[in-house]
């Protein structure tokens, strides 16, 4: 018998499977430290609780698989994280499998976060960037009149959540087309994270999603640090494009700590810390 889905459902805007690489385990669940920005205090949660919103992903029909479509592949997403995880420790590079399934999950996790959806839901709200973001993410797929009849049928707030799967697959699409660097951590320190993982640094280029000037970063756990670029850009001035692609890379701590500025400088409300930490007094510079 098929099991019944709950009306409400919570949530994660960040992975749990992704979270657990950056938490500790106690009486057999997974927690975080973390320091909400503003705040001067640490404090402990559980990556169960974490980051969470009722239905936040869910689509406008009665139908719970259609409903819960974008939910549930993520959940397929995820399940292949750790063996990703695992073979960077043990193989020192990842497989054709796991470079697929790389892209989508980097898309994945871009397309949850609170800054990516509120910069989509801007673009759709706008009739002078509506129609150029429609023809972008089709470009792979020809749903551009699927999209526009969802654009013309849906409220706005509907609307995100119906093409969440295009836009995800769409930048999967693009980031292939990208070399990739996998960065080892400084002496053990660990790489930090925030609840908006994906840093996109686009050097002052706009106009589509990823400009091909774009470098991204994502810290795929405390150990690796992902970095890429697209080998074509014309601005090709960052030392980290000198580092072997597809293979592991040691760093010096000046660059751990200029790539680590950069991770810790794109949240949304969380900057999430690689170990256990007691609530303790912090000061972070809210301009870094």
């Amino acid at each position: 018998m098929k099991k019944e889905e709950p009306e409400n459902q919570k949530q994660h805007k960040v992975s749990q499977v992704y979270l657990k690489q950056f938490g500790y385990k106690k009486n057999d669940e997974f927690w975080l430290s973390i320091l909400e920005i503003g705040k001067t205090e640490t404090e402990n949660i559980r990556v169960n609780d974490f980051t969470i919103e009722t239905n936040i992903f869910d689509l406008p029909f009665e139908d719970f698989e259609i409903r819960r479509g974008f939910e549930n592949m993520s959940n397929q997403i995820e399940n292949h994280y750790n063996i990703l995880i695992s073979n960077l420790h043990n193989q020192k590079q990842l497989n054709s499998k796991d470079t697929k399934f790389l892209y989508f999950f980097v898309a994945n996790i871009l397309c949850r976060t609170n800054p990516f959806r509120n910069f989509i839901n801007g673009l759709l709200a706008d009739n002078q960037t509506r129609e150029k973001f429609i023809s972008e993410i089709s470009h792979f797929s020809n749903d551009k009149k699927d999209i526009e009849f969802v654009i013309n049928h849906f409220e706005i707030e509907n609307q995100l959540n119906i093409i969440l799967e295009t836009i995800m697959h769409y930048l999967a699409n693009i980031f292939k087309h990208f070399n990739k660097v996998f960065i080892k951590d400084f002496n053990n320190i660990g790489w930090l994270t925030t609840d908006s993982p994906v840093h996109l640094d686009t050097q002052g280029k706009y106009g589509v999603l990823i400009p091909i000037e774009s470098e991204i970063y994502l810290p795929l756990s405390k150990d690796f640090c992902l970095f890429m670029y697209h080998p074509s850009s014309e601005i090709q001035t960052n030392q980290l494009r000198s580092l072997k692609k597809d293979k592991i890379n040691e760093i010096d701590f000046d660059t751990f700590e200029k790539i680590t500025k950069k991770i810790t400088f794109d949240y949304d409300k969380y900057l999430v810390f690689n170990t256990e930490i007691k609530p303790t007094k912090i000061e972070i510079n809210q301009q870094m």
